[in-house]
């Protein structure tokens, strides 16, 4: 289990040039930037992306209690997304006005990559706990940082979209790491707080005495990974459980040592889980938005293409692991045994559930590989071509799409000027309509609340996407407009956009490509 210095300097090295590489992307983003289009600080999921930096401004606003920012029911706040809220904070300090967009994006990806370099050193301890070969624990680490399945292969052949979805591994950051590395800093804290939370309960479990300190420290690892992803505690009861059961099989005791150590650890988190739990199911507001965040799980040969590459090694190394005498390597199997069951459980958000399984496939497999066969330098060299294409793909496809600017990667720099204008006139919290595409940004860029921007954080999203149509388009029935212009204070009519079709009655405050409307009160 020992690691050298050596090692930690190969591994730190490794860690450095990952995230310097996902980093270039964002650069050419930044130098593809014109005199029309600014580059929004995305490569990927760029919906998502602004709604992290809306949940940073709330911080920046000095908020501690997360609210929905693309919807204008009106709400109580929760200790939801924290760690944006405290990036937020930080980045308040750095700059203000229109130039606070620019201070939380880099802060963001600061944020990005320092979990990232966390994530990756975990990842080698987590691998030292099971594999002694130095060579071996870099393959590991290589496999779970980078690999993926053969995603790459079916966009090459032309089933990119096999079977209604696109691969896996081009969709599921749960289920892999170079997504997450790429662009979600929140996940990359969470599964390193996971991890430290295991290795801090197999010192415990190694502990006659004063095992309690590791088991309680565990706890408040997985109280850090709850705050960054909430349902991921009931994740890590569900695999402490099940690999407790299949201790009880193997050694045919019940596993008392292991029971005592997590209960404490379960114990100390649980106060967050009641907590989130006790949200969901009194606010109205954040209980339909969790019902409407849809993430069902493709068809099982998905993910059969997904994880097959890792998967026929791994297997090698099931046997290798369940007849070890320490139970850790029992948590390998259980682990990846467990996912693909769980991801078809009946919840809206069944392919998130494969959290974290690259981290057991990686080492299984490494292992797997060198029990496989002796020629060794084959088989490794025939995985890593097979495994490392799709990180590949998301790389260039993120660099290549930046390179011509557009929507919604890059915004207009008209929309940006009517939108700081906006900000400066408007009052906090204010309601805008608008297009999706302007709503989705308008979080990020100003302290206003969108009417429709984002689909799982809009109540009603299609309703009322169809309403904004409608309503730009001047379809709408005098009642219903007047029933929708009375939850908004402010329209924003775009260049595409006729504002004599549906304006009437509204006051013109910001004039220019983008039309700014205030909604007339009595």
């Amino acid at each position: 289990m020992k690691i050298t210095r050596r090692e930690w300097q190969l591994v730190t090295v490794f860690a450095m040039l990952v995230m310097l590489i996902t980093t270039i992307p964002y650069g050419v983003g930044c130098l593809s930037q014109n005199e029309d289009w600014q580059f929004g600080g995305f490569l990927f999921g760029a919906d998502d992306g602004y709604s992290y930096l809306a949940k940073m401004r709330l911080g920046v606003q000095g908020e501690w209690l997360f609210t929905l920012r693309y919807s204008s029911e009106p709400h109580d706040g929760a200790l939801l997304f924290l760690p944006y809220l405290l990036l937020g904070k930080i980045a308040g300090w750095f700059a203000s006005g229109p130039n606070l967009f620019s201070a939380m994006v880099i802060v963001f990806h600061a944020a990005r990559i320092l979990f990232g370099l966390l994530l990756i050193l975990v990842y080698y301890r987590f691998i030292a706990e099971f594999i002694h070969v130095p060579r071996l624990r870099m393959l590991a680490m290589v496999l779970m940082t980078l690999g993926g399945g053969l995603g790459w292969l079916l966009s090459i052949i032309g089933l990119g979209h096999w079977l209604d979805s696109l691969p896996v591994d081009f969709i599921v950051p749960e289920g892999y790491s170079f997504l997450i590395l790429f662009g979600l800093p929140h996940l990359a804290l969470a599964r390193s707080a996971t991890l430290i939370g295991f290795l801090l309960l197999f010192r415990a479990q190694d502990l006659d005495h004063g095992w309690q300190r590791c088991s309680i420290l565990a706890g408040l690892c997985w109280i850090v990974m709850g705050l960054c992803v909430p349902f991921y505690i009931p994740g890590v009861y569900l695999l402490l459980g099940c690999w407790g059961l299949a201790l009880w099989v193997r050694d045919r005791c019940f596993p008392w040592r292991l029971f005592w150590r997590a209960v404490l650890a379960s114990v100390v988190v649980l106060p967050l889980l009641i907590y989130t739990a006790v949200v969901f199911l009194t606010n109205d507001v954040f209980g339909r938005w969790s019902a409407q965040n849809l993430l069902s799980s493709p068809h099982p040969l998905h993910y059969v293409a997904g994880y097959i590459v890792l998967a026929i090694p791994a297997a090698a190394a099931i046997r290798w692991a369940w007849s070890k005498p320490d139970p850790r390597f029992v948590l390998l199997i259980t682990w990846v045994v467990m996912v693909p069951l769980i991801v078809y459980l009946p919840i809206n958000v069944q392919r998130r559930l494969a959290e974290g399984v690259i981290v057991p496939l990686g080492i299984l497999a490494a292992a797997g590989l060198r029990l496989l066969t002796p020629r060794w330098k084959l088989a490794r060299n025939t995985i890593l071509a097979l495994a490392l294409p799709t990180a590949i793909f998301l790389w260039l496809g993120g660099t290549f799409t930046v390179l011509n600017p557009a929507r919604p990667l890059f915004q207009p720099r008209d929309e940006l000027r009517a939108l700081d204008e906006l900000n400066r006139l408007a009052p906090p919290n204010s309601v805008v309509l608008s297009s999706k595409d302007i709503g989705n940004y308008l979080p990020a860029r100003t302290d206003l609340i969108a009417y429709v921007g984002h689909g799982p954080e809009t109540l009603r999203f299609d309703d009322k996407k169809d309403e904004m149509e409608q309503f730009f388009a001047a379809e709408l029935d005098p009642e219903v407009r007047a029933e929708l212009l009375s939850q908004v204070d402010y329209v924003i009519y775009g260049p595409d956009d006729d504002p004599q079709l549906s304006a009437d009655g509204l006051i013109l405050i910001v004039d220019g490509p983008y039309r700014v409307y205030e909604v007339p009160r009595d």
